[in-house]
């Protein structure tokens, strides 16, 4: 739940200030401090208590409060991530708060909240904000001696107000789900809520009129599908893609990943069937030559680094408007070509990248059924643990003079 950017007073105003402090968060603290949002723990009693709980937490700057309310299945394995980049954080002097906060120098506070609850399924709903007050303060003399050059450039503020001033009149909402009897936001389902509420909205604009997600569906167990090695795993996933099913495609994903996107799947079919799938319109994917070599990690999951490779995509509609596109990996290179001529790009050429040891293309996958299958939220786990390890000072130094550099306005655009 974003803050709310209050209006301009004396010096820089504070939405401003927020900005710029949301941008130093999301470039050192990201990879620091957000990670412990998203470790797993006890949920809520209730959807209204799971949405209320996580608002609360993030407008108290409340890391273990925020990691609470969100659905273990989207965040596994990220309390590793975090301890070493908060450890990162402290050395470098980046992290200064109380007890709880990231920082002193940011006060929010939200009181008088109101909630809404739309019960979608038993075990989904709809959490919308209808009402409450913020009061926001900056002061710059709490800021780190680190991030000094963000207090040379502002003055101490405060703002208050409505949040339905603050939100434009917009009633933000977020999507819960119930696992084990405890009530958690989802993000990927939250995610999928918005993008059907503004297609519904266009369809409606466009006379035409979308399915209704079936959100029973979210409480409905669903066989797996797994691969006996790794590479079985890909050719599962595109055997489900070439198909067209949703539902297929949904069951080569974690149960728990995939269960607040099922409700949708109806959605898809009846756009596809609008469409006239697979005749008037379609996709194709192949993978050809695969080579791939594994790393056993913990928890029953394995690390897939993709040694060479070749993935085509091609589109069509009506058999007059084709397009293709390809991508060739060689070790840590990529050549793509979408019709336009090959280009390559490698890792180990990019200074960042090889800053932060992201020296090979892979993906992680997970034991499930006495099979595998490709475990999204551990790969992204994997490869912030990889730029967590590689923050070294130099790099730190580097992401700071550039955030000065921008902050003092010495970019040219």
């Amino acid at each position: 739940m974003p803050y709310p950017a209050p209006s301009a007073g004396g010096g820089a105003p504070v939405g401003r200030i927020l900005a710029v402090v949301g941008l130093v968060v999301a470039v050192i603290a990201a990879g620091f401090v957000a990670w412990h949002f998203f470790w797993p723990r006890g949920g809520a009693g209730s959807p209204e208590a799971a949405a209320e709980n996580l608002v609360l937490a993030a407008a108290e700057q409340d890391p273990v409060g925020m990691l609470d309310m969100v659905s273990p299945a989207e965040v596994e394995g990220f309390d590793d991530v975090y301890d070493a980049a908060l450890e990162r954080a402290e050395d470098e002097d980046l992290v200064e708060g109380d007890e709880e906060g990231i920082t002193d120098a940011i006060e929010v506070e939200l009181t008088d909240l109101e909630f809404e609850v739309d019960e979608l399924g038993d075990d989904l709903a709809r959490v919308t904000l209808t009402g409450g007050r913020y009061d926001v303060s900056w002061d710059p003399d709490e800021l780190p001696e680190r991030l000094s050059f963000l207090a040379e450039e502002s003055e101490a503020e405060s703002e208050s107000g409505d949040l339905e001033d603050a939100f434009d009149g917009e009633e933000p909402s977020v999507v819960v789900v119930r696992e084990g009897g405890r009530w958690y936001v989802t993000l990927v389902g939250t995610i999928a809520d918005h993008a059907y509420q503004e297609g519904e909205q266009d369809a409606d604009e466009d006379g035409f009129e979308l399915e209704e997600p079936d959100y029973d569906l979210a409480s409905e167990e669903l066989d797996p599908i797994v691969g006996d090695d790794p590479e079985e795993v890909v050719e599962n996933l595109v055997e489900a893609v070439n198909a067209g099913d949703a539902e297929e495609l949904l069951a080569n994903l974690p149960a728990d990943l995939a269960r607040p996107l099922r409700p949708y799947v109806p959605v898809v079919e009846g756009l596809q069937d609008e469409a006239d799938w697979g005749d008037e319109i379609g996709l194709s994917v192949t993978v050809e030559d695969l080579e791939l070599s594994t790393e056993e990690l913990d928890d029953g999951k394995v690390k897939v680094a993709v040694e060479e490779g070749t993935f085509t995509a091609s589109t069509w509609e009506d058999y007059d408007d084709f397009d293709y596109g390809s991508a060739e990996v060689d070790g840590d290179c990529i050549t793509t070509d979408e019709g336009f001529g090959p280009e390559t790009a490698c890792l180990s050429e990019e200074e960042t990248a090889a800053d932060l040891g992201l020296d090979e293309i892979f993906f992680v996958v997970s034991e499930v059924d006495h099979g595998y299958q490709l475990d999204p939220t551990a790969t992204w786990v994997e490869y912030a643990s990889l730029v967590v390890e590689n923050l070294d000072d130099d790099v730190v130094d580097e992401i700071l003079d550039n955030i000065e550099s921008e902050v003092n306005g010495e970019f040219d655009y």
